[in-house]
């Protein structure tokens, strides 16, 4: 199995990845003894594992605007470039979690960014970690996010989330995913979400 793993990571496809990571304030609530962002952050560590070497990887956080982040709802913590999984880890881990969740917003400029950035030589993927559902209203117009993620045969740019509370709007975050011609992962239980990333790992 082990080299079964080793020779899939070096023959799949290189791959442009953007992470957004929810981190609105109902990250801050319970799941057993962690909240919903230490799980999260967990997860997300356990899947970096599994990206090549030779993967480019870009984090953003989103929420909405808070003091920390006034002027927009999302924030680039790290540009897509060389992956370094130690600087995203430590990245991740002195994120603050506040505000309410711009959804929408956030895959619409993630989806933008990487179309910006695209590399016909990779796979180019957005992967959105969330909790929630659309909570911001300066943003709520999920009819033109669908149309604006349409893939585009000629510029592929996927979209994969995972939800992992039960408060997900998962059927949105299917049809977002689905719309790109990505796939939405159910983590709502905790104990599924690290399967939930190799799922989706392999699914690039």
């Amino acid at each position: 199995v082990g080299a079964m793993l080793d020779g899939w990571r070096t023959l799949r496809k290189k791959a442009n990845i953007l992470i957004a990571l929810d981190t609105s304030g109902s990250m801050l609530a319970k799941v057993g003894t962690r909240t919903r962002f230490q799980v999260a952050s967990a997860a997300a560590g356990k899947g970096l594992a599994l990206l090549n070497t030779e993967d480019r990887v870009g984090l953003w956080s989103f929420s909405s605007e808070t003091e920390q982040r006034p002027k927009s709802p999302y924030r680039e913590e790290i540009p897509l470039g060389g992956f370094d999984q130690k600087r995203i880890n430590s990245k991740i881990a002195s994120l603050q979690v506040a505000g309410s969740t711009a959804l929408y917003a956030t895959v619409r400029a993630a989806h933008r960014e990487l179309l910006d950035r695209y590399d016909p030589q990779r796979i180019n993927a957005i992967v959105v970690l969330t909790d929630g559902k659309n909570e911001y209203s300066r943003d709520n117009d999920l009819a033109r996010l669908l149309s604006e993620v349409t893939l585009d045969p000629q510029r592929p740019v996927k979209v994969f989330c995972i939800a992992f509370d039960r408060e997900s709007d998962f059927a949105t975050l299917d049809r977002i995913a689905k719309a790109s011609s990505g796939k939405a992962f159910d983590a709502t239980d905790p104990a599924k979400i690290d399967e939930a990333f190799v799922k989706l790992v392999s699914s690039f």
